[in-house]
């Protein structure tokens, strides 16, 4: 925070006391009222001041002048006095600023550690503290306390400012110990750590809740073959991480029923003439074959359906494999094979529709079950 925007910040301050012309509340009112005046302001935080000496607005608002003044000393001791007096946040928050306006980090480190333990909403602060550093490490070792509650929220903050590598130490450990009421936050992680394609630290936090059963899958691991999240349908899917994502799409309705572990798209159409149902990452190995198998019928839909399973990659766009899903009036089973390319570790399946050249756009159902992913012997 700038010294500016500091003093500017004692225009909201309002204690719950009487406001009279013996209250200290008042001369602190007439400070800031003057101090975009021509008054002699500082002569009204003497008088709040000498009325009540434990006054802490009124210190803070007097080191803050003081510093402006140019007399970071006096300034320094009118914080400190106010801290002494009032050890909440704003005392701490406010010489954390000081601090690191006058590079004196140590002393920053000190009081923005002890700020960080108070604050309802820290995020100013740990905002504040990277601009200080750009040391993640640093950071969390010099300000972030063992409290469960500061470190949740400061991985929140690591994961909304996109600071994932940053977030990684602190989402390992949460996951470690993680209940539900942590699930949600960890699943951000996880969202965007595949957004950004990184495999190793998704896959780390999602097996990690998959152990503490936080969610209802075995851990994921592809040495073992074991790639695949929810290919039973015996969950509902969580729409998160790992496990399937399907998209709203005008037109067509996708749904799961995990008590017949089936997955249905109804098409009536009206749909896109080009989308995307349902997908899910999949991590991998590179260079290894292997073989997509699932279980489907159609019902009114013409031999060539327009719906195609298709595998890309997890950090571009560009189709693997593709097989396409032709009408059959019973269960019928389907097999689809494909290979990794060279430092492949991440793929994304994804049901599509595109519709055939010279047909209408298709109008009927499909039933899909027991989906597995297997590397070819």
């Amino acid at each position: 925070m700038t010294l500016l925007c500091a003093l500017c910040g004692w225009r909201s301050v309002r204690l719950a006391v009487p406001i009279t012309p013996d209250s200290a509340e008042y001369h602190f009112r007439l400070w800031q009222a003057q101090r975009e005046g021509s008054g002699n302001s500082s002569l009204e935080l003497d008088r709040a001041l000498a009325l009540n000496p434990r006054y802490s607005a009124a210190w803070i608002a007097r080191g803050l002048e003081n510093e402006a003044a140019g007399d970071r000393k006096k300034g320094e001791a009118s914080l400190l006095q106010a801290a002494e007096i009032d050890r909440l946040y704003l005392p701490r928050w406010t010489l954390a600023n000081f601090y690191l306006r006058g590079g004196d980090l140590p002393r920053f480190w000190r009081w923005a550690r002890l700020a960080a333990g108070m604050a309802s909403d820290p995020a100013a602060l740990f905002q504040l503290c990277w601009r200080a550093s750009d040391n993640a490490r640093e950071i969390l070792q010099q300000v972030i306390p063992d409290t469960p509650a500061v470190r949740e929220a400061y991985l929140d903050f690591l994961v909304r400012t996109n600071r994932l590598e940053a977030a990684g130490p602190l989402a390992v450990e949460l996951s470690q110990r993680a209940g539900a009421s942590q699930l949600d936050l960890l699943l951000r992680y996880c969202d965007a750590l595949l957004a950004a394609g990184q495999t190793s630290p998704a896959l780390q936090v999602w097996n990690a809740l998959a152990a503490r059963r936080i969610i209802p899958y075995g851990p994921l691991d592809p040495r073992t073959g074991a790639s695949l999240t929810n290919g039973d349908l015996a969950a509902a899917p969580m729409l998160r991480g790992f496990d399937w994502r399907p998209a709203s799409v005008e037109g067509s309705a996708l749904s799961f029923d995990s008590g017949s572990r089936e997955m249905s798209l109804s098409l009536s159409g009206k749909q896109p003439e080009s989308c995307d149902f349902v997908e899910q990452y999949l991590p991998v190995l590179p260079n290894v074959k292997y073989h997509f198998r699932y279980r489907y019928r159609t019902q009114d839909l013409a031999a060539e359906t327009g719906l195609v399973w298709s595998f890309v990659g997890g950090r571009t766009v560009a189709e693997l494999a593709a097989g396409a899903v032709r009408a059959s009036s019973g269960w019928n089973e389907q097999t689809l094979e494909f290979s990794t390319g060279s430092g492949s570790d991440l793929l994304r399946v994804l049901l599509r529709y595109r519709r055939p050249p010279g047909s209408m756009r298709a109008e009927g159902s499909v039933v899909f079950t027991r989906f597995t992913l297997e590397r070819a012997a």
